[in-house]
């Protein structure tokens, strides 16, 4: 046979199946708890959804308060709605399997293969968001009950010596204002080698080559006389 309630029956046989050979009564009971999974992973699926684009507003410049910067609390949260997002659906994908089997009572192979296969992706998708609630459930936890140091965090986010945009602190005696901008610097590029210019025409630079007077020294130099023109009787 090839039906599962029957096939390992444990209301005949000894022992206790959890999937396969509940009998009648318990396959009915797991194809119905197949559905209720099923529509409450969509359920769950769309509120995550809802959470990361509504609530948390995962989106770029949420990642720049200072919670975030500093605590990484919004990424969290973000990892937590879109993770288990992703999750939600492998859980629809594994059940939808698991109803092929409980409610059709049919052993179907592929289906029990394609629903082991999602199961583990689901469960391998899941570190993410369940890793990212302990961060900002646990780790963040003493900081998000103290107001003083959220108090504390505020103000070193708006103090001088502090930079919102790179989340690194500066030295307060750094001057961006003082930075030149793009043009500028070309400008004083192009001054800078005009005055090159100028001071190479108004130094006298000799040019290349090996005049006379250098000839004779480099001889001197070597201890031999300077080479005369030959006559024509010693050609």
């Amino acid at each position: 046979t090839s039906q599962i309630s029957v096939l390992g029956d444990q209301t005949v046989r000894d022992g206790r199946r959890l999937l396969i050979g509940e009998g009648p009564v318990g396959n009915g009971v797991q194809c119905g708890v197949d559905v209720g999974l099923v529509a409450a992973n969509i359920a769950n699926f769309g509120l995550a959804v809802n959470k990361a684009v509504n609530v948390n507003k995962c989106k770029k410049s949420t990642f720049r308060s200072p919670l975030n910067v500093v605590k990484g609390l919004q990424e969290s949260l973000c990892t937590v709605d879109i993770g288990g997002a992703v999750a939600y659906i492998g859980q629809v994908v594994t059940f939808i399997n698991l109803i092929v089997l409980h409610c059709k009572d049919f052993l179907d192979i592929n289906a029990l293969c394609a629903g082991s296969i999602a199961a583990i992706t689901t469960g391998t998708a899941a570190i993410a968001p369940y890793g990212a609630a302990v961060h900002a459930g646990c780790a963040l936890n003493h900081f998000l009950k103290t107001p003083k140091s959220q108090t504390q965090l505020s103000a070193l986010w708006n103090s001088p010596g502090y930079d919102p945009v790179s989340a690194h602190p500066r030295r307060l005696t750094e001057d961006l204002a003082a930075k030149k901008p793009l043009k500028e610097s070309l400008s004083q590029i192009a001054a800078n080698r005009e005055t090159l210019e100028e001071l190479k025409k108004a130094t006298d630079v000799p040019t290349p080559g090996n005049t006379e007077a250098d000839m004779e020294t480099l001889l001197n130099l070597m201890g031999e006389e300077k080479p005369r023109a030959a006559w024509p009787s010693e050609c």
